[in-house]
């Protein structure tokens, strides 16, 4: 594959992970949930309600949208938005939604996260409609039925692979696959790399499994310290790095094939920092894995919630952190909060995964 020399860390929230021209103003970046309503229960599922009691209708989901974008505006950035769920093509206000969105000026890009499942030729002529919509990204935790479907359920591989067929057949939407590790399918990386390419896609997204929702009972398939290390040591091999401590400040991992050769993209916890996520209800949680409420956006601007949080002032300094995340040295990091909260109950914990030490307490 690549040299180390090609290796690009990218700094920016996963859900809009990609380019960006250095003349263009910031951007922020909001993960939206418009619905709970899915037709899957996945087995690492961080939800635990399925139904639409705390959808939002029209006039709602365009004052969430509105109170967002005053925000936006405020601080002179443009937004990033991804829409998802539960499964979004089950939402009938999405494509009113897009619609709207996409005359916004503010709105440098749109984005959809889906099982796949629901996509054929007639609803991505739809989405083609909508010129900010750039990226699909589509679910896939296997290279194999097998493995995938363990997770995911029966026979879910192969309609997730027939499904995307017509996104790559229609040849407009940059389309990029999702991949949850977990001790059952971390080893499959480099499968999974390969299958990737296979489909040509143009990349895939490596994330770790937080139990939240139905994943509480499968704790035990988080990734330990020592195997989330191991999944660092073969993106090492595959991209022939030897900077190790290079991946720490890292919590994610994105794969590109859109060049000569490969791309490692990765990217830190931006919590706190240019990046939220949005409830079907309005609500707004520092991250999808992070589910505690700053407050609702039916009520309030984003950036009264932004400014006012104290949560979010807490994890925005260093020095409230516990245990090794308090003193390390290295600088933008402060290890993955969620995962802390998680894990320990206390999103000021040190990070559990992180294997480096400093020297002492």
């Amino acid at each position: 594959m690549s040299s180390g020399s090609n290796l690009n860390f990218l700094k920016r929230e996963l859900i809009s992970m990609g380019n960006h021209d250095s003349h263009m103003k910031d951007s922020f970046h909001i993960q939206w949930h418009i619905t709970n309503l899915c037709n899957l229960r996945c087995q690492h599922c961080y939800q635990d309600n399925f139904s639409r009691e705390k959808d939002l209708g029209w006039p709602e989901l365009k004052r969430v949208a509105d109170h967002l974008l005053d925000a936006i505006q405020e601080w002179d950035k443009m937004a990033c938005i991804h829409l998802t769920g539960g499964e979004p093509l089950l939402k009938p206000e999405l494509f009113p939604l897009l619609d709207y969105l996409d005359q916004l000026p503010l709105i440098d890009e749109l984005g959809i996260i889906t099982n796949g499942l629901l996509i054929d030729q007639e609803v991505v002529k739809k989405l083609s409609n909508f010129p900010k919509l750039r990226k699909i990204k589509i679910s896939l935790d296997g290279a194999d039925a097998e493995t995938n479907d363990s997770i995911r359920g029966k026979g879910n591989f192969l309609k997730t692979i027939q499904n995307l067929s017509w996104v790559r057949d229609k040849n407009r939407f940059e389309t990029i696959l999702m991949f949850t590790v977990m001790k059952g399918n971390f080893r499959d990386l480099p499968a999974f790399l390969k299958l990737s390419q296979e489909l040509g896609v143009d990349g895939f997204i490596i994330e770790r499994f937080i139990p939240w929702g139905r994943g509480r009972e499968r704790r035990d398939d988080v990734l330990s310290k020592e195997d989330w290390k191991e999944l660092i040591k073969t993106l090492l091999e595959l991209f022939s790095i030897e900077e190790e401590d290079a991946f720490l400040s890292y919590q994610a991992f994105q794969i590109n094939f859109n060049h000569e050769e490969p791309e490692l993209l990765g990217a830190p916890c931006v919590i706190g920092k240019d990046g939220l996520c949005v409830m079907p209800d309005g609500d707004v949680f520092p991250c999808r894995r992070f589910p505690i409420s700053i407050d609702n956006l039916l009520n309030d601007s984003l950036k009264t919630i932004w400014e006012k949080s104290e949560l979010l002032g807490q994890i925005k300094n260093k020095e409230n952190l516990k245990g090794q995340c308090g003193i390390c040295g290295i600088e933008d990091c402060r290890g993955c909060r969620s995962l802390a909260l998680s894990l320990t109950g206390d999103y000021l914990e040190e990070d559990p995964h992180c294997w480096y030490q400093t020297t002492s307490l």
